[in-house]
């Protein structure tokens, strides 16, 4: 079975998957931030795909 498709917004435009404010990468991972083994906002996660842009 494949994962489902769903448009990403994103605003980070210094990352090579971001097109026009929505990231274009095949896949998307979020990991919790550094020392945050209990995530319980969105500060405490990051996007572990972005790749700095060209």
């Amino acid at each position: 079975m494949s994962a489902p498709k769903m448009e990403v917004k994103c605003g980070v435009d210094s990352c090579n998957y971001w097109k026009n404010n929505v990231c274009n990468a095949s896949a998307l991972e979020v990991n919790p931030m550094s020392g945050k083994n209990d995530p319980h906002t969105s500060d405490d996660t990051c996007c572990t795909t972005f790749k700095p842009g060209k």
